[in-house]
């Protein structure tokens, strides 16, 4: 990759066991950089990790742990988040925003830079409406997620301008690969059950990035001088389209084609549910939520021409390499 010279000290992660930090982690150790990250208590730690990284038990919503993670660090690498279209609104708001907030204060006070990954749901409803660039004003939001990244990002710029916060930001788009959450393991029992996941057939572009690209622009723009005070999509810039790739998950997962859903009655679907399972505190996501509706019933396009020229990247993995390694990986899960 060529960021080890410019990695700053040791190397601070959160969010590290995550779908996305795990491949970053991999990346960091395959460098010999010193990593630390801060892990739940309860969360297991990989093998491969120990007596490499420097583990820190606890939440990034305590200030003490954050403070603790933070001293002698020269680069934060905040993946952290609370991830889903479903959700009680102030776990969101104390993790995703508040437990940044002290990632910040704390990169304030020991001058250290943070590359912060953020969401293109920040865009909220402009992705259903246009071409979404770093420069696109952040839209409506539909859910707690959207609300909460925004946030997230917007105290980011406020640190940065109000009280120097060396700060990069990474906006990864619908993220894809092995042990995917949101675009594998829960989309597989939905296909295996025969219910609908498309939209009006499914043609939109789908905004997919491989995970090992996401991870990759993480650490590029965070070793970068020429990123410090700006936003970066990651998107592999695909003409790839939902159909096509719930067809393919479907083809690996030896089940039913993915069933479309026609927009209205998904719009609708939606403001149903999301109505009962407020009024009955239902905490299981429901089956269709306008947050998730914003991005697969449109259109997903996210350019990565800011990238491409600022930082010479590119997408090495492609969708057929990306696909293949999916493969892999249900091969060798039976339990998806």
């Amino acid at each position: 990759m060529g960021f080890q010279q410019n990695m700053r000290q040791s190397v601070l992660v959160t969010g590290a066991t995550g779908f996305i930090g795990r491949r970053v982690m991999a990346k960091l150790l395959a460098e010999g950089i010193s990593v630390k990250a801060i892990v739940q208590p309860e969360t297991a730690i990989p093998k491969e990790w120990e007596e490499k990284v420097e583990i820190i038990r606890g939440s990034i919503a305590d200030a003490t742990v954050v403070g603790k993670a933070a001293r002698d660090t020269g680069t934060i690498l905040h993946l952290a988040a609370l991830v889903s279209d479903w959700g009680d609104e102030a776990r969101f708001r104390e993790c995703t925003v508040e437990g940044s907030r002290y990632i910040f204060e704390e990169a304030v006070r020991y001058g250290a830079r943070v590359l912060l990954v953020s969401s293109v749901v920040v865009y909220g409803d402009a992705i259903s409406k246009k071409v979404c660039s770093e420069v696109t004003p952040f839209g409506k939001t539909f859910g707690p997620y959207s609300r909460t990244k925004q946030a997230q990002e917007k105290l980011a710029w406020e640190y940065h301008e109000k009280k120097g916060l060396q700060l990069s930001v990474v906006r990864p788009a619908n993220v894809y690969g092995p042990a995917s959450g949101t675009w594998l393991h829960d989309v597989a029992p939905v296909l295996k059950k025969g219910l609908p996941c498309l939209i009006s057939g499914g043609g939109q572009n789908a905004g997919l990035a491989y995970v090992d690209n996401v991870a990759d622009l993480i650490l590029l723009a965070a070793s970068s001088d020429a990123a410090l005070g700006r936003a970066y999509n990651a998107c592999d810039a695909l003409d790839i389209s939902w159909k096509t790739y719930f067809s393919d998950l479907a083809t690996m997962l030896q089940t039913h084609k993915p069933r479309s859903l026609p927009w209205f009655m998904a719009k609708m679907s939606a403001g149903l549910f999301e109505t009962l399972w407020r009024f009955f505190g239902i905490r299981q996501r429901p089956p269709i939520t306008h947050e998730a509706l914003n991005l697969v019933g449109s259109d997903s396009c996210f350019p990565m021409d800011r990238a491409k020229k600022e930082l010479g990247y590119e997408p090495s993995i492609s969708y057929a390499e990306g696909i293949q390694r999916v493969r892999e990986y249900i091969k060798g899960n039976t339990d998806i």
